[in-house]
């Protein structure tokens, strides 16, 4: 692993519809709406949605993909906005409400599967 890289596992490009839940510190829901991935890992997302998030805040994911749909509580670990006015947000992946870690392991190693090929 890199040395300045703190992710755990690597990322890999990964383009999933998502619907999105923000809050912030104090729990409260302060925004929602569909967003899509940018690339995942097996703990981890970046989400390209309209708005920021902020930094403290928490999100709850819907990431729907071909043959399942996996719900997830993350924590919000940086929100940038790039050039065509939308944001990136890093969301580490914390808790599975629907689902389960075997699916989004499975979905993580078939994306860096196919990346290698």
């Amino acid at each position: 692993m890199n040395p300045i890289e703190r992710r755990e596992s690597p990322r890999r490009e990964a383009i999933y519809h998502i619907a999105f839940e923000s809050f912030n510190a104090h729990g409260e829901k302060v925004d929602a709406g569909p967003a899509h991935t940018v690339n995942i890992s097996g703990r981890g997302a970046l989400v390209e949605m309209p708005r920021g998030v902020d930094l403290d805040g928490s999100m709850i994911l819907w990431i729907m993909g071909p043959f399942h749909t996996v719900l997830v509580k993350g924590s919000v670990v940086h929100s940038r906005s790039i050039a065509n006015g939308a944001f990136h947000v890093g969301v580490r992946l914390l808790d599975m409400i629907e689902g389960s870690w075997d699916i989004w392991e499975k979905i993580a190693r078939g994306r860096m599967e196919e990346s290698e090929l």
